[in-house]
């Protein structure tokens, strides 16, 4: 295999070059974990918030049952602030679900320019470790 760039003979040489890989390694491992601790903040208030719209949609519903034998403003009141937090709820999701994907995008920008020869040849979400398989870079 022929490189463009020839390794040094120098052996000081080769081992600086290797001490500053492996930093870069570590680097690159620690953005992965605090990447990874941010996908599952946000998977945990994602799930939150699912959670409680279905405790909305059987709040409403439950409402609605004992709005049938009364009218009642009151109730109706009650059901319309409810509907009102749901339709809040699932268009802040959808907000939230857009933004994600423009960051997800924004940020594989940044990594496949940061080791540019390596990703280039590996599949548009994977980008190797230091022992030679793939892993996933965003969730």
């Amino acid at each position: 295999m022929t490189r463009a760039n020839p390794l040094p003979d120098d052996v000081e040489t080769l081992k600086a070059m290797l001490l500053s890989q492996e930093a870069a390694l570590r680097e690159r491992d620690a953005q992965v974990l605090k990447l990874q601790e941010t996908v599952d903040s946000q998977q945990a208030a994602l799930a939150s918030r699912a959670a409680e719209v279905e405790h909305l949609k059987l709040l409403i519903a439950k409402l609605r049952r004992m709005q049938f034998g009364r009218k009642s403003e009151k109730l109706d009141r009650q059901i319309e602030q409810l509907e009102l937090r749901l339709e809040e709820l699932e268009t802040t999701k959808a907000r939230h679900r857009s933004k994600s994907r423009r960051r997800s995008a924004r940020s594989w920008n940044r990594h496949r320019a940061s080791c540019p020869n390596i990703c280039r040849a590996r599949s548009r979400r994977t980008c190797p470790n230091p022992s030679g398989s793939a892993r996933s870079v965003v969730a």
